[in-house]
């Protein structure tokens, strides 16, 4: 339910909201590809920019879907080759956890209704749902190869048959941990979009 306040308030669009992200060609592939009334899992959300891309999309679909952001939301420490903290300055903003800002972007971009948030370590989050019940998994979390290796293990299971894993980073150079983990575990897995990786369940 809105208030009378919040009808004055213009929405804020996702391509305001500081963050990294190039898959949105997946997000239009994913909602024209599965029925209608399949969940979709942002694993690693940030402050919501993907996310609410989704919301959008889905919207302008005139189909229904689930979102569901995953998100620790105390960020990922430093990483990748470039040894690099992205996440310091949103965490330290929040006072040791940015889910405050990224509630209030889901709220600002008007998409709070369609859009629901889980702060929780990843395979925590991948046991509230039951296996085969996802059309869609998507892994942006920390890019370490073991924190890759646990979400692709966990989230693994929760797919449904012809349903997508995949994920962000699949660049050998910066996040070279993504993509051992892949090949590790999902071998069959190809490249997709700009630099995301994919894997179909059979």
């Amino acid at each position: 339910m809105t208030s009378p306040a919040d009808d004055l308030v213009e929405p804020m669009h996702w391509t305001r909201i500081h963050g990294w992200f190039g898959w949105r060609d997946l997000q239009e592939e994913a909602v024209a590809t599965f029925p209608e009334g399949s969940t979709f899992v942002e694993v690693g959300s940030y402050l919501g920019r993907s996310l609410c891309s989704m919301a959008e999309v889905v919207s302008s679909s005139k189909r229904k879907f689930t979102i569901v952001g995953v998100d620790y939301c105390r960020g990922s420490g430093r990483e990748g080759t470039a040894d690099k903290d992205s996440h310091a300055a949103a965490v330290a903003d929040g006072g040791g956890t940015f889910a405050g800002q990224l509630h209030r972007n889901v709220i600002a971009c008007g998409v709070a209704d369609r859009v629901h948030l889980v702060v929780s370590p990843s395979p925590a989050a991948a046991a509230l749902f039951a296996d085969e019940s996802l059309a869609w998994v998507h892994l942006d979390a920390r890019h370490e190869y073991d924190s890759v290796v646990a979400d692709i293990d966990g989230w693994l299971p929760k797919v449904a048959p012809g349903g997508w894993l995949s994920g962000d980073d699949y660049d050998e150079q910066w996040w070279p941990g993504v993509v051992a983990a892949v090949r590790d575990r999902v071998p069959d897995a190809v490249e997709c979009s700009t630099r995301q990786w994919r894997w179909v369940k059979p």
